[in-house]
């Protein structure tokens, strides 16, 4: 009786354990609910990702992600590829069949032409995903393997949008790109949810380059202009006297003026301040005339009065410094005599420097300056107006007064500057503006003016952001350089090193992040912050050491091939000890 009972009771547990491991499958497919247990919530989507997915109203249709990271690719990529993977995944958890995806491997097909037609097709003439050349350096040969680490987005049946998840030339397997990897992991959220953005938007802000005091032009600038105009309508604007110049744009990119702004001018950039326009200064207060220092091998850098530095500026809350930072932390540049040649020598007027912590400045690369100044923040005890430094020079630094006399043998150990003293470094090069900014022409306009019907004037702004840098150059995408006897000027990526330093694993010693910064600083200016809040997440890469790993390698090797292999040899020891004694009577 017992025996039947307890067989009973067993089954009634076995169905009652079946009967509710269905119950939960079912309240988790009407009710899903996922949990991230991991420490830096690797799993876990931004809000603002989550609201956006869920959004009917913006979300309208498919969203198709066809990825092209994929196919025979070294550990490291596999785990870039692997974290795409994991990202789209949760996209589909929230938003359903809005969101789809596919890898696609460039190489799949056995008809060659047809692998060639597929990757012409998204590299498009350099408007697609740019590829980047794996080198397999051994003992007899290199062998060069092409992959694209990048996506097609297709929206509402169309190519609407790329995206780009690391850009590098060229990478060296083995080589030790930690950096790279932890950079492109942590903003592939960003990347993604940036990209269905942009092609799911109908109205783009408006953001003006000005025009009319000698600035960069389009040619100049195109670099930026082309990440730019992905989110927002680009355009040149100039001023001519009209108030409402600035009417139809959000933003204001002052980059680069070497002509005096008249009063009226800096009225109508005052007054669009005022009412929550956003600028973004790139200012040179010092000429520098390069070509009397390629010509001479010596020119001086002087002052220029640009008629905005001691009342716009300073009002707002910094001053721009008359100097000229030099800096032991440098970029190269061409010196003569003429059996020094690229990759140059460093040159410390063209200081690199590392972003402060900021979402503005979160995982971008270090930031090439040319000929640039310092910034000092005034009005500290004015709370009205935060002041964030975002940029500055490194502790082996100074600053050189104007006039600075600038002639090659800077280029030379025997005559650098003494960069030993620590107080003369760290000089701000960029800085960022928040608040409520007073008007420097209250108390100067007339009244027939300020009672006019037609214009309004205010001398104190609605709550707004403006970014000051002290460097017109860091928005200059073109190089200029001389070669015999004449003055050449070439398009060069904002990233791209000018002079092509190398590693000894022949891949790129400096990747700069000129362009993120101004991306990032375009977007926060302009109300972006939800973004904002996704480039601020940060994914811990739990790393091998390297150096050990190199240490302890053949000694690892060994034990995974002895190991196993000596648990089989006891295993099967084991086996015929049992069978022997099994079959032994």
């Amino acid at each position: 009786m017992s025996k039947t009972q307890s067989k009973s009771n067993s089954l009634i547990n076995y169905v009652g354990f079946v009967v509710i491991l269905l119950m939960v499958n079912v309240l988790a497919y009407f009710y899903p609910k996922r949990i991230d247990l991991t420490e830096d919530k690797r799993y876990s989507l931004s809000d603002y990702t989550v609201e956006m997915l869920q959004d009917e109203n913006r979300l309208k249709d498919r969203v198709f992600f066809k990825v092209y990271l994929e196919g025979d690719l070294p550990a490291d990529m596999k785990n870039i590829r692997n974290e795409i993977n994991n990202i789209l995944d949760e996209f589909v958890a929230v938003a359903g069949d809005k969101i789809q995806y596919e890898f696609i491997d460039t190489d799949g097909s056995d008809d060659e032409e047809y692998n060639d037609q597929v990757k012409q097709n998204i590299f498009n003439k350099g408007k697609g995903i740019l590829p980047t050349y794996l080198k397999n350096i051994n003992s007899s040969s290199a062998e060069l393997k092409t992959i694209w680490p990048g996506a097609i987005v297709e929206y509402r049946g169309k190519t609407a949008d790329v995206v780009q998840f690391f850009d590098r030339e060229q990478l060296v397997i083995d080589e030790n790109i930690t950096q790279l990897i932890d950079k492109t992991i942590n903003n592939i959220e960003f990347k993604l949810i940036s990209a269905i953005r942009r092609v799911t938007t109908d109205k783009k802000k408006r953001i003006g380059f000005l025009q009319g005091h000698g600035e960069l032009d389009k040619n100049m600038t195109w670099d930026i202009r082309q990440v730019l105009k992905k989110d927002y309508v680009i355009g040149d604007v100039e001023i001519n006297g009209q108030l409402n110049a600035f009417d139809d744009i959000d933003a204001l990119i002052i980059a680069k003026p070497v002509e005096p702004f008249n009063e009226k001018d800096k009225f109508i950039i005052d007054q669009f301040i005022m009412r929550g326009g956003k600028t973004l200064w790139f200012i040179d207060p010092i000429d520098v005339n390069i070509d009397s220092l390629a010509f001479t091998g010596e020119t001086m850098g002087l002052s220029r009065n640009l008629n905005i530095e001691k009342d716009l500026l300073f009002k707002y809350g910094v001053r721009i410094n008359n100097d000229l930072i030099v800096d032991n932390q440098s970029a190269n540049e061409l010196v003569p005599p003429n059996n020094i040649k690229p990759p140059g020598l460093p040159w410390v007027f063209y200081p690199i420097v590392y972003p402060e912590k900021h979402p503005i400045c979160l995982n971008i690369d270090p930031v090439l300056t040319q000929y640039t100044s310092s910034i000092h923040v005034v009005n500290e005890k004015d709370k009205e107006v935060k002041k964030t430094i975002l940029l500055k020079s490194s502790p082996e630094s100074k600053s050189l007064l104007a006039p600075v006399r600038i002639n090659w043998g800077f280029a030379f150990d025997q005559w650098k500057p003494d960069f030993s003293n620590p107080e003369f470094g760290n000089n701000p090069i960029a800085v960022l503006l928040e608040g409520k900014f007073k008007s420097p022409f209250e108390n100067r306009i007339s009244e027939a003016f300020l009672k006019g019907e037609v214009y309004q004037t205010k001398f104190k702004s609605v709550e707004n952001k403006m970014l000051v840098v002290a460097d017109g150059d860091m928005i200059n995408s073109s190089y200029i350089y001389f070669k015999n006897g004449q003055k050449k000027i070439a398009p060069i990526p904002l990233h791209v090193d000018r002079m092509g330093v190398i590693t000894n694993n022949g891949t790129p010693k400096f990747v700069y992040g000129n362009r993120e910064f101004i991306q990032n600083a375009v977007d926060y200016l302009l109300g972006d912050n939800s973004l904002i809040g996704i480039r601020s997440k940060t994914i811990t890469l739990r790393m091998l050491d390297d150096e050990k790993v190199a240490k302890e390698k053949s000694f690892w090797k060994s034990i995974n091939i002895i190991i196993p292999l000596a648990f089989l040899a006891i295993l099967a020891f084991i086996l015929y000890l049992i069978r022997k004694r099994k079959y032994a009577h």
